[in-house]
């Protein structure tokens, strides 16, 4: 073997050495906090103050109930769940049609309304937030599942993605279709939805955790406990037990935690697909 080609050898390894080395870093930087919460979730106060970096004497789940009671958990879960998935579902709805629209029809002044979907992607949401509870009170949907769900019911980043996606589709397979009797929504709805399907589920993955992470907006559109959701539940929580005793308070960090992170898990295969085929990157 030739010395160029022994040298070569050798500078990838120390290239993968030292990228194996700069991720690892960064897994460890990202998991730390979750690491210790969890940990400390299972420990007294006593037991935090006098042994921080240790393991817990013992797993006891007497934090998790106090947190599950305090926070309301059931409730304000199921109702962070409801308006998630709501929302996620109704963005990949709207988001296919008008994404289908832009990639595969025809009408005037189309690239300059795409154009302005896109611009929305740059609007900060607080900006419009005075405007949107002004029209949400009009209505007559303010503390209501209305005004959580409704209003984030497009996006323009699904759009986007989707219509990206779309274009790599072969138009000779729409033409093939149409010469067997289909027309367009028979194509979408048979054809190009099950192609699509790694590319909804990342959308879907990104509006539900954005939706179920949003703090905001449902503290200003609700006031009722029944519609409290999770994050505004740890909040309050929060604001309850931060002088007393910081267990509970890990606990309920973890249980808001765990939802977007066992999605992800189970759903990481097609996100990532869904990342690639569309050419987001």
């Amino acid at each position: 073997m030739s010395a160029p080609a022994v040298s070569l050898g050798s500078r990838q390894r120390r290239n993968v050495f030292f990228l194996t080395l700069v991720l690892s870093l960064v897994a460890f930087l990202w998991l730390f906090p979750f690491v210790f919460s969890f940990l400390a979730s299972f420990k007294t106060g006593n037991e935090l103050l006098s042994n921080i970096w240790g393991l817990p004497e013992s797993f006891d789940t007497a934090n998790y109930e106090s947190a599950f009671r305090g926070m309301k958990y059931a409730r304000s879960f199921g109702n962070s769940m409801f308006v998630s998935v709501s929302v996620a579902l109704l963005q990949c709805a709207t988001g296919t049609l008008a994404a289908f629209a832009f990639a595969r029809m025809r009408f005037p002044g189309k690239e300059l309304v795409f154009m302005l979907f896109l611009a929305t992607l740059m609007i900060p949401g607080t900006v419009t937030l005075t405007a949107n509870f002004l029209i949400l009170s009009k209505l007559d949907w303010i503390d209501t599942y209305w005004a959580l769900i409704v209003p984030h019911g497009a996006s323009g980043f699904a759009i986007f993605l989707l219509r990206q996606f779309f274009m790599t589709v072969p138009i000779e397979l729409e033409e093939a279709a149409r010469l067997d009797g289909a027309g367009r929504l028979r194509f979408l709805w048979s054809i190009l939805l099950p192609l699509a399907r790694p590319a909804i589920t990342t959308v879907f993955i990104f509006q539900f955790i954005g939706n179920y992470n949003d703090f905001l907006w449902p503290l200003i559109m609700t006031s009722s406990e029944s519609l409290r959701v999770v994050q505004i539940a740890l909040s309050i929580f929060t604001d309850l037990e931060a002088t007393a005793n910081y267990g509970p308070l890990m606990a309920a960090a973890i249980l808001t935690m765990v939802p977007t992170i066992v999605l992800f898990a189970f759903m990481q295969r097609a996100f990532i697909r869904g990342i690639t085929r569309s050419g987001l990157k």
